[in-house]
């Protein structure tokens, strides 16, 4: 028997078994079932399916994005799949978000999130390409435009002036586009936050670019190698069209190779076809895909 519960705040207990539950998902699968920001903020509501012996089968996250859609992840236990519990997930989810608009992430495709989307009349809506490169060549020379420099990322000081450029730059982004100064504060706790690996261009004093770079710990669908990631390229929509986001990345990625990480990667959107060329010069390929589902109606 599962209980079903849905909760707008989690306890400190209920929120580790939330990522205890990611992390055994994220260990049979390759790949965490819930995305990086939901486990850091754990916002939103949630439901929770408890087995009856009071282990945590499965989990929803249920949030909105900043089109003011329905957004969801979610995750079954490895131990207690094929029993018909993602199509109950699902079916609750549905049933919580009524007639609004809803999206739910199956992050890199999962065969499981495909059938039960089939089943419950939800359609492919969006894919969220992960591209990957090996550090194998030389990589190319971009000259930093005229009156640009280059420096790192100061915490304590930086993080309005990067918000302010994110949110222009990424103001058709559903999720990207709204960050706030909590956003990079919550980020810069993280063990994985470098501040040698953000890397601001200035000019007059002012930011006007960022590349934000991340080190992954080895795991499973890296060949249990670390990775670099390409995390955030932002530049303001006055200061593009100079190649200041090429010289950003490159930046970055030398910063990534001289670390001694074999590979890198990078997440782009599946019809910015302009940004996928940009990448497939440098050597980037296509590696596998998140996609978001919406609901027929």
């Amino acid at each position: 028997m599962v209980q079903m519960t849905w909760a707008g705040q989690l306890s400190p207990d209920e929120a580790a078994a939330v990522r205890s539950l990611v992390a055994a998902a994220a260990e049979a699968d390759g790949r965490a079932p819930v995305g990086e920001h939901v486990l850091m903020t754990l916002s939103g509501e949630h439901l929770l399916a408890r087995q009856a012996d009071g282990q945590l089968g499965g989990y929803v996250n249920l949030d909105r994005d900043n089109d003011g859609r329905y957004v969801a992840e979610l995750a079954v236990h490895p131990g207690h799949r094929r029993r018909g519990l993602g199509t109950e997930l699902v079916t609750q989810l549905l049933q919580r978000a009524g007639e609004g608009d809803l999206r739910i992430w199956a992050h890199g495709d999962h065969p499981g999130g495909q059938a039960i989307g089939a089943r419950l009349g939800f359609t492919r809506a969006r894919d969220l390409w992960r591209m990957r490169m090996a550090f194998t060549g030389e990589l190319p020379e971009r000259a930093l435009p005229d009156g640009l420099s280059l420096r790192a990322f100061v915490p304590g000081q930086d993080e309005a002036a990067v918000v302010e450029v994110n949110n222009k730059a990424f103001s058709w982004h559903p999720e990207q586009g709204g960050w706030t100064t909590a956003d990079i504060e919550l980020r810069e706790a993280e063990s994985w936050f470098d501040p040698a690996g953000f890397f601001l261009a200035v000019r007059d004093g002012r930011i006007v670019g960022f590349h934000w770079t991340k080190v992954h710990a080895a795991r499973p669908d890296t060949g249990n190698q670390p990775i670099g990631e390409v995390y955030v390229v932002g530049v303001d929509p006055d200061a593009q069209g100079g190649g200041l986001g090429s010289v950003l990345t490159l930046a970055g990625l030398r910063h990534l190779r001289e670390r001694g990480l074999p590979s890198v990667m990078l997440y782009v959107e599946s019809d910015n076809t302009t940004a996928i060329r940009v990448y497939e010069k440098l050597g980037f390929a296509h590696w596998d895909s998140d996609v978001q589902y919406a609901r027929s109606r």
